[in-house]
């Protein structure tokens, strides 16, 4: 079982590509380990996540972003449409005690944005709801 934190890193950590908490992306040497070390095929796409806890029956709105350095949309709407099939169809995350975390599609949902700073990254913005509750 795991704890909330837990439960958001692992949803995160299972599309193939790097996600972290999005006050904790390390430096570009740090990625170019994690993928030299076989954490992922490259740098891009990854995923930066919120982390949101509320108590038990409260429902809370994170985000994500999918971040990519390309001239095209597709790699992160490729990523960005198996987020939300995911979401779609899968059930409930076990919590410790217990508990447990729904998530759900925010509205909208998707929303391209560009990166100050830097026209070649591609970013989209996922808005999510998420609610933890007790089992009955």
């Amino acid at each position: 079982m795991m704890n909330k934190q837990q439960a958001y890193n692992s949803f995160w950590s299972g599309f193939g590509v790097l996600a972290f908490e999005e006050n904790s992306v390390p430096d570009d040497d740090v990625i170019a380990e994690m993928v030299k070390d076989g954490l992922a095929d490259s740098k891009y796409p990854y995923i930066t996540y919120q982390v949101l806890i509320d108590d038990i029956d409260g429902s809370i709105y994170p985000s994500a972003s999918i971040f990519d350095k390309s001239t095209s949309w597709e790699r992160s709407d490729l990523l960005s449409n198996l987020i939300s099939e995911r979401i779609q169809n899968m059930g409930t995350i076990p919590l410790d005690n217990g508990g447990r975390m729904f998530i759900t599609k925010g509205s909208p949902f998707a929303q391209h944005m560009f990166e100050d700073g830097d026209i070649s990254i591609k970013r989209i913005l996922l808005n999510l709801g998420v609610e933890f509750f007790t089992e009955y």
